[in-house]
């Protein structure tokens, strides 16, 4: 069972796109855009912090866009407005963007097909003239706005055609606003990985830490993602694998019954730890 939120979706989609996952269209790719990160919060001359989902830049093209994810009939105007106030210097001397790659900027809305009215709505609210890419069974189309660079512009016409079944979730399993399922089906392969690597005790914040969103997030998400976690394994624990491992004072430690088994590829305990995780995943699902 795949657990992923509309965020996430589009996050590794375009992580993918970049980085050349089978199964994706890599004409992203080679027109030289490369998926960036932006730490805590993109910070205007206004001091009002925006929060983009990430950042494809490209110093072939000399453009970058910053990309926010609704899954929502409407996206909040004054959300895009936090980015009127960012400029170039400020790109540069704030973010890991080159020169080259912000002769051109701008924002890419991503949202939901059945929503194409009320999104049109409340983009037109807005300082700024957002591209809109819509989700549509066969891909992603350009309902507004197109992006100033002609060429990426139309990738997405009439639709940028994507099989959404294949596309790749890997990159990010999770981040602080996923439900409990989406993290227990990240960490508990993770935590087991700690447990084969003969490692008898591990704490809640080396699982947090060893997160790719973690060094990008700002305390707050940090919190709410530690938070999560916490939660997934102490549910875990008391249990599906409450034979398997302990969760007390913010640390993991596992029983000799879990270390043995996994030790030893195909055996039955380690197969019934596997059903444990799926039963746990139903469970948490609700």
């Amino acid at each position: 069972m795949k657990y992923c939120s509309h965020k996430l979706s589009v996050q590794n989609l375009l992580i993918g796109m970049c980085r050349g996952s089978p199964g994706v269209p890599r004409t992203i790719r080679r027109m030289g855009y490369r998926d960036r990160w932006i730490a805590g919060n993109l910070l205007g001359r206004t001091g009002t912090a925006a929060d983009p989902v990430l950042v494809l830049a490209s110093a072939q093209s000399r453009h970058s866009f910053f990309v926010e994810a609704c899954e929502e009939p409407e996206m909040d105007p004054g959300r895009l407005d936090r980015y009127a106030s960012v400029t170039a210097v400020d790109l540069r001397e704030r973010t890991p963007l080159s020169q080259d790659q912000t002769e051109l900027y701008g924002v890419a809305v991503f949202g939901l097909e059945e929503h194409r009215d009320t999104l049109r709505s409340s983009i037109r609210d807005s300082k700024l003239k957002p591209t809109l890419l819509l989700r549509t069974g066969d891909g992603l189309v350009i309902d507004a706005n197109p992006f100033p660079k002609v060429a990426l512009a139309n990738l997405f016409r009439p639709v940028l055609s994507l099989d959404w079944e294949s596309a790749p979730l890997g990159w990010i399993a999770y981040d602080h606003e996923s439900n409990l399922a989406e993290v227990a089906q990240a960490v508990i392969p993770q935590v087991i990985a700690y447990a084969a690597g003969r490692v008898n005790r591990v704490k809640i914040g080396r699982v947090c830490e060893d997160h790719l969103l973690w060094d990008l997030s700002t305390r707050a998400a940090r919190r709410q993602m530690r938070a999560k976690v916490n939660a997934a394994l102490s549910s875990a624990a008391r249990h599906e694998f409450s034979e398997f491992f302990t969760l007390r004072s913010g640390a993991l430690t596992f029983s000799g019954t879990a270390q043995a088994a996994i030790r030893a590829p195909g055996s039955p305990t380690l197969k019934r730890m596997a059903r444990h995780h799926a039963a746990l995943l139903e469970r948490l699902a609700g």
